[in-house]
C-alpha cells in the first residue's frame, strides 16, 4: 500500500516512528506509535515534519515475534525549511 502526506516524525534511542489517531466519543484521543523507516544515511531531529511524497506499508516482527506495521518513507520533502542534513531522492523537486 503507498503512503503519502504530511506527518510528524518522532526520534528516541529506537528508531524513528510517527502516529495516528482515533478520536472517542468523549473527545479525547487514543494514539498508536507506527514505526518509520527513512532512507539508508537520513537522519532527522525529534518531531521534524515531513511531507512523504513516496513511500509504502510493511511490516516487521518484535522481539516476541509479533508483525508491527511501519511506514518505508522513499523520498519525502521537509516541511518548514530546508536543513543541512535533508536529502532529497529525485530530481523532480517543486520549487
Amino acid at each position: 500500500m503507498e503512503v503519502a502526506g504530511r506527518t510528524m516524525i518522532f526520534k528516541n534511542d529506537k528508531g524513528y516512528s510517527t502516529t495516528i489517531s482515533n478520536k472517542k466519543q468523549d473527545g479525547s484521543y487514543d494514539k498508536m506509535y507506527i514505526a518509520v523507516q527513512l532512507p539508508k544515511g537520513v537522519e532527522l531531529e525529534n518531531k521534524t515534519k515531513i511531507e512523504i511524497t513516496k513511500g509504502f506499508l510493511s511490516f516487521y516482527q518484535n522481539k516476541d515475534g509479533l508483525a508491527k506495521i511501519k511506514v518505508v518513507v522513499q523520498e519525502y520533502i521537509p516541511i518548514g525549511g530546508i536543513t543541512e542534513n535533508t536529502e532529497f531522492f529525485g530530481n523532480d523537486l517543486p520549487f
